[in-house]
Formats: structure tokens, C-alpha cells, sequence
């Protein structure tokens, strides 16, 4: 018998008293008792008829078809044509490999689940913190009140306490304000430290994923989380498949009273670990109980020697693989508190630890009052042995501040669904499915291969002088032969009178047989799959249709996750819980620890102070929600009504910026819907004012048409006026030039008509003066005339000539005047 099952009497499954004292729950006496009970409940591995077994087989057969690398004997045994029993398929040459179908629907619920990136939101829910956060919004609503008051005193010079311009300016934005900006700093400071821890610990590449592809796969997910002195707040990844718990039918695990998992380690690793807490000798019985198992080399056993490079003995054994179960369980201790009685008659009760014994002579009355404690307390048993270590009393367990009494494990965990402490998983639930569809696969290609190209049916009957091959007789084998690789099918058609029925040679159709019916088969078998898990085409893309109607696929995205809500619920939870347990670890973490020096340098002083600030003020009683980020259908008909009001003029850039960088869905479409009314209100404000601005501005149109009307008639009128007045000036003006003119030609005629008097004058003048000058010549004539009759006459002179009366202007007068 193996000496690890549930049969053997080593591991009894009777726990020790649950209601004994503490001082004996501390010893390794009563932990070994505990955690043989705990083992001997589930039993080994090796024990095929154990829990433990059975839920670790049914682990690993759903991992393997997670994977796609499922055992592929049982579709041989069933395709094996000679011997179904045994299963070799020697006859049948096919590729066993599975198809990966099962690991496509395990990726795309997985990526699903984790594209919407959890976060953790911290709240304060304890009184203290609620009075603080109502101080707080009812300062801010004063601030939002005043905000015009505050906007006038910014532009004034004047230093505010708050942005005004930050400050909403509705009801409805003011209620969205405060949820999403008024943090304590109490909150403030343990989501810093939250994010702080599963920041150190790689939380979400390194544990979360496996924890929900675990859920998908096994339907449970398990972490661990340690307080390590060097180290600080550790989260570490547990394997399902190698952890015990007590009973439950919970699928969140809150009624546990023990749990635990099973690490297979090295004897070195398990020194490394366990110090000297064993002797080489506990390490050498150790080595014997597991010579032959986990692969061991059981000849190992006794080879040891001196190492003078590393200065220590090695020991052969050193290498082999042993089993260790770590554990702890919830207890129950009494607290003793003496309830003592003063002179004064004051009443006080004072704590007395575990045990007290009321003195027998004392002056005042005495008594003891008992407090019930949830405990913890939990070790490391090293399977198929006597051998405890690191066994005893939790230190720095979490506890809820306003329930002290009440502690918690370090384990969260979370499942799907449970019965009968066996978790019910995606996969688990679609491996028969699998298996139709990989069945049909393989039948599919058995069909493929066994086609035979087109060919003849020849009657040899009806044949004259045909070779019939050895001794004229053609074997069945021969002829099998001849159709597989010619397609040709000989046969003899004769009739029992011996006529022929059917012409010698005819045609043979050989198409792929039956692949319409295996394709309906395999068809069937992924719809099945589809149906099994919730994921439609519409959710994984595989075949989207044009004409699909968006309502249509709305109801078909809701419909696969409303299937995958469960496992959705589940990580939500196990995030929740792990955030709920770190916060409690960062309010109990020791003031002169490294580990709280390393948390004041990252987070700052302050912050730490205010987390855990007990000394002076109560603890802080921190509530988590777990929010998720929207999805990319909720982002996408959030992004389609952004546009959609942008288009409207509905919203502003400044508004879908704000509404975009929510995480939240709600709070996001609250804030789209308040930044819309706030816009349509601006919007209406802004079609009075234009509304207003437009009558006036038609009323001043008017006016100004009307004095502009006015201002042309009068200077219409003022250029009639111009006009009379600029034509009376020109008449005037050409009168006077007229005149002028007139006068200048007068003058010139004056002028002209003196002149030419003056000419007529002068011409009479020259006339006369000729007239007279002749005269003159010839009164000069006739004096010489006369004065040579004369002298003739009288003879006493000589005559005068014309020359001698020259200048003689006298003579001349006076001989006229004769």
C-alpha cells in the first residue's frame, strides 16, 4: 500500500481539539496533528481514488486541452481498423494532432477579461473618513456656489484656494466632481500603495494573468500573500492543481477554516529554507522516504563528500525531489481581560493575555471576562514524514479595524463554481465536444486519403484474351491492389444463364466520400463548442457579416458576455480581495521596520502617516471596488456619440477630451450627458443673445438706413443747394467773365475805334496834310508861276524857282491869302 494514501493509518483524519489552549495550539505536536488530519482528508496523488487525485487529474486533462496537446490514444483506439484494443493505428496514416480550437477560445476569453485592465478604487467607508470626505464636499460646494466670486477675485489679483475655472458649473457636474476628485488623503495615500505593492510584485503580468487563465481552465484561482520581513508584502501565484482546503460549497471560499498547497522543492532548497532547524540526519530520513519516487535516484542515497573550493560536505541526496505542505488554519484563543473595581467605584478592565488566575484576597472585586479571537495559525509539514517547521502563531495578520475579532487567511481564492470541493471550468465543460469535433477531423483526413482518382470498371467477362495475371486467376488481394492504384475495378458480370447485363467497360466516379456529412458533423460540433462557451462568431470575428444588422450583433455581444459573466465576476473578485488584503497589510506594517521605511520613501512620510495612523486616531476601514476599464464596445458607442454631438455642436473638443480620459462607462456618459446639456443651454443663451443681437442689430440697420436715408436727403438737398448755389456762382461767375470779356472788348473796341480814329485821323491828317502839301506845291507852283508872269511882267526880278520856297510856309500863306 502506498504510504501516502488516505488508507494509511499515518495519516489520520482526526484533527486535534479545536477548543484547546493556547499554549498547546503553538506547539509542533499539535500543528502535526493538524496537518496530517488536513493530508489524510485529501489524500496523495498516488492514491487514484483520493480528492486530491482525482481533482489533479481533472486539472491537468483541462490544461491539456487548454493547450491543445490532449492524449491522442483514445481517437486511435477508436480509428484503428485491426486491433481497436490496443490502438496503434498502424494502418491507418493520419496527423494525430489536435486541433487547436479549444486553445482559441480559452486565448479569447482570457484576452477579453484582461483587456479590461482592473483598478483598484479606494474608498474610506468608516466615520471618521465619511465625516472627512462630507467636510470635504461641502467645502467644495461652497467653492462651486462662489464661483463667480472666486472667477472675480482670480482676475482681481487675488490668490483663491481653488482653480474657479476648474470648478463645474451644474448640479449634475458638481456630483460627478466630487465622486471622481474629492479623495481623503487617507485614500489617496493606500491607492498609492496598492498600486506600490502589485507594482513590486508584477501583479499583473506575473500572477493575474495565470489566476484568469486558471479560472477559464480549472475554474479556481489561488493566491498567496506573505509578509516578509525582507521582502515586504508579497503576493505569490498558487498552482490549483496542488492546493487543499476544507469544505465548502462557497465559490469565494469566505467559510474555509484550512488551507494549504503542495511544493515540490529540493532537500538542498528545503536547507536553504528550513536552516537548521532539522539535523543532517531528519535530512537523510527525509531523503529515504522519497528514494524511489519523483524521479530520484535511489542509488544517490549515500554518496557525500568534503567540497574544499565551497569549504562544505554534499550529500547525494541533496538533489531529490520531496513534497512540503504549506498550511494554516483559523482557531479560536480566548483573550482574558480583568474586570477590577477601583476605590473610586470606576470599573476597568485590563488585559491578562491567555491566562489569569483571580487572586484569592483582594481588596476589590475581581473576575475575569473572556474575549473570543479568530486566530491563525499555520507551518510547513513535509509530506510522509514526522517533520514540522516554521509552525506556529500568524504575526501581522490583517484584521478588519471595526472587527478585530475576525481575521483572515493569506490565501485568496476564488472559483466559477464548486461541488463537492471539485470547481467546474469553461474548458472542462467542452472537452466531449473537443473531442467529437477532433474525431471527425481525423475522418475527415481518413476520408481524404482513402480517395481514389476516377476510373474504369472492366467486365474480363466480357473481354476476349485478357491476361488474368498468375494461373489465369486474378486474387482478391491483386485485384485491391490494381483499384487502389489504378482505380480500376475488375469483376465479372455473367449472368447465372450466362449472359452479360452490363457493357464491359463503364466509367467510376470516386469522389471523397461522405465529406459533406463529416463537414455537418464537424460543423455541429464547434457550434456546440460555441454554444457550450457563449463566444459567437460576432465576439471572436471569425465570420462577420456586411449585412448584419448593429442590433443584431449588440444582442449577440451581450449574449456572449452574459455567458462569460461568471468568469468575469470571479477575477473581479480575486482582485478585489487581494487589494482588500494589501491594504490591511500596509496599516499594520511596523513604524521602524525596513519594510515602512521603503513604503515613506515611495509613497512620501505623510502618506504613510496618515495610513496608519492608529496611535493617535483610529484605523482607517478601507472599502475597494474594483473598477474595470470600458470595453471596447462601450468605447466605441461612447466614441460614435461623442462625434454625433461634435457634429451637432453639441460638445466641445474641451468637453470629449474630459469625457474620454474617464475609465468609468457611467461616470463617462453621466459626464456626456451634462457637458451636452450644459453645451445645448450655452447653445440656447447664445441663440437668444443672437437672437437679441439680431434685433438690434436690424433695429440699428434700420435706424441706420433710416439716417443714412436722412443724411442723403439732407445731403441730396445740401447738393441741390451746392448745385443753385455753384450754378448761381458759375452764372455769376460767367457773367462776370461775360463782362469781363465784354468790358475787354468793349475797350478793345474802344480801344480799336480810337486807334482807329486815330488812323482815320491820321490817314485824314496825311490825307489833308498831303492835300495841303500839295496845295502848298501847288500854291508854290503857281507863286513861281505867277511870280515868273510877274516878273515877266514887270522884268525887275528874276523868277522864283520851287526850291526857294522851300521852308516858306509864310510866303506861301500869305501869297494865298492874296
Amino acid at each position: 500500500m502506498d504510504q501516502y494514501s488516505s488508507k494509511d493509518n499515518s495519516y489520520d483524519s482526526t484533527f486535534p481539539d479545536p477548543f484547546a489552549s493556547h499554549d498547546v495550539k503553538v506547539g509542533k505536536r499539535y500543528g502535526l496533528q493538524y496537518a496530517k488530519a488536513v493530508y489524510g482528508q485529501w489524500g496523495s496523488a498516488q492514491y487514484e481514488g483520493s480528492l486530491y487525485s482525482k481533482r489533479f487529474r481533472e486539472f491537468e486533462v483541462s490544461r491539456d486541452y487548454a493547450n491543445g496537446t490532449q492524449d491522442t490514444s483514445i481517437y486511435k483506439q477508436i480509428l484503428t481498423s485491426l486491433d481497436p484494443n490496443n490502438g496503434d493505428g498502424s494502418l491507418v496514416n493520419l496527423d494525430w494532432t489536435p486541433v487547436p480550437i479549444v486553445p482559441k477560445f480559452v486565448k479569447i476569453v482570457v484576452n477579453k477579461i484582461l483587456s479590461s485592465k482592473f483598478y483598484p478604487n479606494i474608498e474610506a467607508v468608516d466615520p471618521l473618513s465619511r465625516s472627512e470626505k462630507d467636510y470635504e464636499k461641502n467645502k467644495m460646494k461652497i467653492f462651486i456656489e462662489n464661483k463667480d466670486i472666486l472667477k472675480e477675485a482670480k482676475d482681481s489679483g487675488l490668490r483663491t484656494e481653488v482653480d474657479p475655472d476648474s470648478l463645474p458649473d451644474t448640479a449634475e457636474e458638481t456630483e460627478i466632481f466630487l465622486e471622481t476628485n474629492i479623495k481623503t488623503a487617507a485614500e489617496i495615500a493606500a491607492q498609492i500603495g496598492i498600486n506600490l505593492t502589485l507594482s513590486w510584485n508584477d501583479f499583473d503580468e506575473r500572477i493575474f494573468r495565470r489566476n484568469v487563465e486558471d479560472l477559464v481552465t480549472c475554474g479556481i484561482a489561488v493566491t498567496k500573500r506573505s509578509n516578509d520581513p525582507n521582502y515586504g508584502i508579497v503576493e505569490d501565484y498558487v498552482d490549483p492543481a496542488f492546493f487543499i482546503h476544507s469544505f465548502t460549497s462557497d465559490p469565494n471560499f469566505t467559510d474555509i477554516t484550512y488551507a494549504g498547497h503542495v511544493k515540490r522543492m529540493s532537500i538542498s532548497e528545503l536547507k536553504r529554507i528550513a536552516g537548521d532547524q532539522f539535523t543532517e540526519d531528519e535530512y537523510e530520513k527525509m531523503a529515504r522516504t522519497v528514494m524511489n519516487r519523483f524521479g530520484n535516484d535511489s542509488s544517490r542515497l549515500m554518496g557525500s563528500g568534503y567540497d574544499p573550493g565551497m569549504e562544505r560536505y554534499y550529500y547525494g541526496y541533496d538533489e531529490y525531489t520531496i513534497e512540503v505542505l504549506d498550511f494554516e488554519f483559523v482557531s479560536v484563543d480566548n483573550i482574558i481581560f480583568e474586570k477590577k473595581e477601583s476605590r473610586f467605584g470606576n470599573v476597568g478592565f485590563y488585559y491578562k493575555g491567555h491566562k489569569y488566575t483571580a487572586p484569592q484576597q483582594s481588596v476589590y472585586d475581581r473576575e475575569a471576562v473572556y474575549m473570543q479571537n479568530q486566530t491563525l495559525y499555520g507551518g510547513k509539514y513535509i509530506l510522509g514524514t514526522d517533520y514540522i517547521f516554521d509552525y506556529g502563531l500568524k504575526k501581522n495578520i490583517p484584521k478588519n479595524v471595526h472587527d478585530i475579532t475576525r481575521t483572515r487567511m493569506s490565501y485568496s481564492i476564488v472559483a466559477t463554481n464548486i461541488r463537492k470541493s471539485i470547481p467546474k471550468s469553461m474548458v472542462s465543460g467542452i472537452i466531449g465536444f473537443a473531442d467529437q469535433l477532433q474525431i471527425t477531423h481525423l475522418k475527415l483526413q481518413q476520408s481524404i486519403a482513402k480517395a481514389k482518382p476516377d476510373g474504369l470498371i472492366i467486365d474480363i467477362e466480357g473481354l476476349e484474351n485478357v491476361q488474368l495475371g498468375r494461373g489465369g486467376e486474378l486474387q482478391p488481394l491483386d485485384l485491391q491492389d490494381i483499384y487502389e492504384q489504378t482505380g480500376i475495378f475488375y469483376y465479372r458480370s455473367k449472368n447465372p444463364d450466362g449472359s452479360f447485363q452490363n457493357p464491359p467497360i463503364r466509367p467510376l466516379e470516386n469522389g471523397i466520400r461522405n465529406i459533406n456529412e463529416l463537414i455537418t458533423i464537424y460543423n455541429h460540433a464547434l457550434r456546440m463548442i460555441r454554444d457550450a462557451t457563449g463566444i459567437n462568431e460576432v465576439m471572436d470575428g471569425t465570420s462577420p457579416k456586411g449585412d448584419q444588422l448593429v442590433g443584431v450583433r449588440q444582442q449577440q455581444l451581450a449574449a456572449g458576455n452574459n455567458a462569460l459573466g461568471d468568469i468575469t465576476n470571479a477575477a473581479i473578485v480575486l482582485y478585489r480581495r487581494i487589494c482588500e488584503d494589501v491594504v490591511k497589510c500596509l496599516q499594520i506594517l511596523p513604524p521602524k521596520s525596513i519594510i515602512y521605511k521603503a513604503y515613506e520613501t515611495a509613497i512620501g512620510r505623510e502618506n504613510m502617516a496618515v495610513l496608519s495612523s492608529f496611535s493617535n486616531l483610529p484605523m482607517y476601514n478601507f472599502g475597494v471596488r474594483v473598477v474595470a476599464d470600458m470595453n471596447e464596445i462601450d468605447r466605441m458607442y461612447l466614441e460614435q456619440n461623442i462625434q454625433a454631438s461634435i457634429a451637432q455642436g453639441e460638445l466641445d473638443i474641451e468637453d470629449a477630451i474630459a469625457i474620454r480620459q474617464l475609465r468609468d462607462i457611467d461616470q463617462a456618459e453621466r459626464l456626456l450627458i451634462v457637458r451636452r446639456k450644459k453645451r445645448m443651454k450655452v447653445r440656447q443663451e447664445m441663440a437668444q443673445q443672437n437672437s437679441q443681437f439680431q434685433a438690434q442689430a436690424n433695429a440699428q440697420v434700420a435706424q441706420v438706413t433710416s439716417q443714412a436715408k436722412m443724411q442723403e436727403d439732407q445731403m441730396k438737398a445740401q447738393l441741390d443747394a451746392q448745385k443753385i448755389q455753384l450754378e448761381a456762382e458759375a452764372k455769376a461767375q460767367l457773367l462776370q467773365v461775360e463782362y469781363g470779356l465784354k468790358m475787354q472788348l468793349a475797350q478793345l473796341q474802344g480801344d480799336y475805334g480810337i486807334k482807329e480814329q486815330q488812323i482815320e485821323s491820321g490817314v485824314r491828317q496825311s490825307a489833308d496834310q498831303e492835300a495841303e502839301d500839295r496845295k502848298d506845291n501847288r500854291i508854290k507852283e503857281q507863286a513861281v508861276a505867277q511870280s515868273k508872269l510877274i516878273a515877266q511882267r514887270k522884268g525887275d526880278r528874276a523868277e522864283l524857282q520851287k526850291q526857294d520856297l522851300e521852308g516858306q510856309d509864310d510866303i506861301v500863306d500869305i501869297i494865298l491869302n492874296q
